[in-house]
């Protein structure tokens, strides 16, 4: 059973690691793409802050691999952040979904990229409580 618990909480890490190649290799390889679609028009400042955005994301993703080799403990500062910040996105795209104001870009991209961090926020969320004293 215990063994169990720990497959489904790697699991979930290694899912974030795969949310974040995902936005990181849209932000830093197909930048200029990226910013169209996403947000409606492309400039150099758009640009660099899309690629330093990328960069964080693969941050994320070398310190959630080290996770899935040494194991959950004593990391909930780190899980705790990437919640928040996945929390936090998902409430900004969500805000622009029930205002109807999408700015330059489609609202359906917006609310499929809300969508997409409202699911892993939750999925951080039952990390979290899941192992709230062992981490």
């Amino acid at each position: 059973y215990t063994l169990m618990i720990k497959k489904v909480d790697i699991l979930i890490v290694i899912i974030n690691i795969i949310f974040f190649a995902y936005f990181a290799i849209q932000l830093i390889i197909f930048t200029d793409e990226f910013a169209i679609n996403n947000l409606g028009f492309f400039n150099h400042a758009v640009a660099g802050l899309s690629e330093i955005i990328g960069i964080i994301f693969i941050t994320f993703i070398i310190a959630l691999s080290i996770i899935v080799f040494r194991g959950l403990e004593r990391q909930l500062p780190f899980i705790l952040i990437i919640f928040l910040f996945q929390f936090l996105a998902a409430l900004n795209f969500w805000r622009y979904v029930f205002t109807d104001s999408p700015g330059e870009t489609n609202l359906n991209i917006i609310t499929i990229n809300a969508v997409l961090f409202s699911i892993i926020s939750c999925l951080n969320l039952i990390l979290i409580s899941k192992n709230i004293n062992k981490i």
